[in-house]
């Protein structure tokens, strides 16, 4: 056959798979989209106010802690100065109160002391009081055994003089102490006789 024209066929496939599968299980707010070829839009998916609400929610939780804290701070900061208030006034108290027993102890030992200085004083006096009696006791019986040994000389010198004279001293002394005592006598007498 003759020279003839060339010829030439083209087969194109074109194969897109447009099936899928899409499982969603339970409450799902979201969107689920599957089996969608090429362009499908704009797509918008919303929470519904739930992060809006969860902001305030948190806001609202962060204010109220904080006004709660704030107002326990200032309880607690009011109650302890309350505390060391009171612990202050106690403090004072006993100081004082301890003062107080100090000037009484003070007193009650200036009293002490006067008091004894006063026995003391006393003791004194009456010591010197009964030293001043016991010396001139001492002395009495200084002088009265003096005295004594005096008479008892004499008496031992008068015996002696009877041993030498005889005993006649002794009764001329007799005669004269019993004429002495005539004497008296009269003398007496003659004094009543004249008073009546």
């Amino acid at each position: 056959m003759g020279k003839g024209g060339s010829s030439s066929s083209k087969n194109q496939t074109t194969t897109t798979n447009t099936s899928g599968q899409n499982v969603v299980q339970g409450d799902n707010l979201g969107v689920s989209i599957s089996g969608v070829k090429g362009n499908i839009g704009n797509i918008t998916t919303t929470d519904h106010g739930a992060v809006e609400a969860a902001n305030e929610l948190a806001m609202s939780v962060t204010e109220t802690a904080m006004t709660t804290n704030a107002a326990v701070s200032k309880d607690a900061l009011d109650a302890n100065t309350k505390a060391t208030d009171r612990a202050l006034d106690s403090v004072d108290a006993s100081v004082n109160k301890a003062f107080d027993f100090g000037d009484k102890a003070l007193a009650f030992g200036g009293d002490s002391l006067s008091a004894v200085e006063s026995i003391a004083e006393s003791s004194i006096e009456q010591l010197g009081d009964k030293h001043s009696e016991n010396l001139q006791m001492m002395a009495g019986l200084s002088g009265s055994q003096g005295k004594q040994n005096t008479d008892n000389i004499q008496a031992m010198m008068q015996l002696a003089k009877m041993k030498t004279d005889g005993g006649a001293s002794l009764a001329d002394k007799r005669v004269l102490m019993v004429a002495g005592a005539g004497l008296v006598a009269v003398v007496v007498v003659v004094l009543l006789v004249k008073g009546k």
